[in-house]
């Protein structure tokens, strides 16, 4: 990806030009971006856990210990606080421990202030990346002002594990219409080199393999996601068949869109035979200019796009016989990559007008994990699988409550139209 972005800068052409081929809506706003609007999830818990250390500090007696002489209050059951407002955004129903006499509750809510929200979002930042948890259990200390142990600090970790674990696992509807397929590569740590050298860990590419959804209501949902070593055709089939077992078994579905080359792909096709199948045109674009002189760049990409902004699938078919006339003699393989996939690449053309821009690319999926990327760069590489499955289910979790119940913009068209 960021190959082709230099080499189209280098032949004059601004990245715009394809990233247009999505909406720009559909991406959001960075998930790490802005504090006050992510992983309130984690604060909850934080919050959460701090207030049951706090309690069981101020009564000085454990669960099922009598003792009379020690003893200041006793613990009185928990009630659940609908809403409760902090520097990062309204925390929702969340648990808050009581005690007989009153007074504790609101030492607590004074106690975790704004300032737990930011130190929260490090201790978040440390358990999604797979930090021991002897280092986390110090910055737990400046939260909630009492000693954590490295197994308390551990069951954080343990609580968002559970929660990426109940979502891989959960019944998943049939109600999509649209399905993008795709894989982003990631860095873990690897096998340990030399302890001479610098790096005393050889990093390695993992992928994630990511189902994106859109449903008969044009709700974009991010579906489900899993770890594997390379798109192979047995990876990919593992998780697409995990997606039908559970319940997508494709009833409604009209269109997948995935890499032509990846094993996703052939995967699909065995998964759900019948269903039609879009090419990528992004991942397509980015294999024709590897045949093309710079110079000659512009001039294809200016004909390429001919053939995605059609008017029709009749004028596509034009644009694309005239394109391959212009550039077959001198790029033969350029043109026979394109023609490989011609029907696929069109495919999208059967679909309502309005819907053709959304479903020609998996960009969708790489700007969701645009943000990733950049949080990636600042944390190195991952530790290990279970530190990128905290993390991208964490980016699943917000994108989707963010978009519940919202309706895409190419299905607003669509209904206006009709």
């Amino acid at each position: 990806m960021r190959l082709l972005e230099c080499e189209l800068s280098q032949a004059g052409i601004r990245m715009p030009d394809l990233w247009s081929l999505v909406n720009a809506r559909d991406g959001g706003e960075g998930f790490w971006s802005d504090l006050a609007r992510q992983n309130r999830r984690m604060l909850k818990t934080v919050a959460e856990f701090s207030m049951q250390q706090w309690r069981e500090q101020y009564v000085q007696v454990g669960w099922h210990q009598a003792d009379p002489d020690e003893r200041v209050d006793q613990c009185n059951g928990y009630y659940v606080r609908k809403s409760w407002a902090t520097a990062v955004g309204p925390l929702e129903n969340v648990r808050v421990p009581r005690c007989r006499h009153p007074g504790l509750t609101e030492r607590m809510k004074a106690k975790i202030g704004d300032g737990l929200g930011q130190v929260a979002e490090q201790v978040t930042e440390m358990l999604i990346a797979g930090v021991s948890t002897r280092r986390v259990g110090p910055l737990l200390e400046r939260i909630i002002g009492l000693p954590v142990s490295a197994g308390a600090a551990s069951e954080l970790a343990k609580k968002l594990d559970a929660e990426a674990a109940a979502f891989h696992s959960r019944p998943v509807k049939d109600n999509y219409v649209y399905l993008r397929l795709d894989g982003v590569y990631l860095k873990a740590r690897g096998e340990k080199v030399s302890p001479t050298r610098r790096r005393k860990f050889k990093p390695r590419k993992r992928i994630v393999l990511v189902a994106y959804g859109v449903t008969d209501r044009g709700i974009n949902e991010l579906i489900d996601f899993t770890i594997a070593d390379s798109e192979s055709a047995d990876a990919c089939g593992k998780f697409l068949w995990n997606l039908y077992h559970r319940g997508l078994h494709g009833a409604k579905l009209k269109l997948i869109v995935s890499d032509r080359g990846g094993g996703l792909t052939a995967a699909a096709e065995e998964v759900w035979p019948m269903v039609a199948k879009q090419a990528c045109w992004f991942h397509k674009i980015a294999n024709v200019l590897k045949h093309f002189y710079k110079a000659d760049q512009a001039e294809c990409m200016g004909g390429l796009r001919a053939i995605y902004d059609a008017a029709n699938g009749k004028a596509a078919r034009a644009a694309w016989r005239e394109w391959a006339t212009r550039w077959r003699g001198k790029y033969p393989k350029a043109v026979a990559c394109v023609e490989k996939d011609l029907d696929r690449l069109l495919a999208v053309y059967a679909l309502p007008k309005a819907h053709w821009k959304m479903m020609r690319t998996t960009n969708a999926i790489e700007r969701c994990f645009r943000e990733v990327r950049r949080r990636t760069d600042a944390i190195g590489t991952f530790l290990d699988d279970a530190s990128i499955n905290r993390l991208v289910y964490g980016l699943f979790a917000y994108l989707n409550d963010k978009r519940a119940g919202v309706v895409c913009q190419a299905f607003k068209k669509s209904k206006l139209a009709a």
